[in-house]
């Protein structure tokens, strides 16, 4: 499956590979660098890579957003929904989401430094 890579000018600051890590890297890197994320979801970078790996309804759903808030709300919706009963709790295990961040956070000081 081809990734979506965040970039910042020349660089590439992040990569995702499916629903679920674009909803962390978008998290981890609106910390870091929230005008490049702001320019994917602004320029519709987002939902055109989601309909190309044939996130459709994703895709539609979040073509028309300019706010990363709204669009990481959307995301997390549809991670919830996809994951509903695999947890036990309709949902995200416990702390998974922090352990996800985290992971991320350690990515990208590699990154800066």
């Amino acid at each position: 499956m081809e990734q979506f890579y965040f970039r910042s000018f020349d660089r590439t600051i992040g990569v995702a590979c499916d629903v679920l890590s674009l909803y962390y890297e978008m998290k981890c890197l609106s910390l870091y660098d929230n005008a490049a994320v702001n320019y994917h979801v602004k320029e519709g970078h987002l939902s055109m890579w989601l309909d190309y790996i044939g996130e459709h309804d994703l895709a539609e759903s979040i073509r028309t957003e300019k706010e990363i808030e709204s669009v990481l709300n959307i995301l997390e919706t549809k991670i919830k929904k996809n994951t509903k009963g695999k947890s036990g709790k309709g949902g995200m295990q416990r702390g998974q989401g922090n352990h996800e961040m985290k992971q991320g956070q350690k990515h990208k000081e590699r990154m800066v430094s």
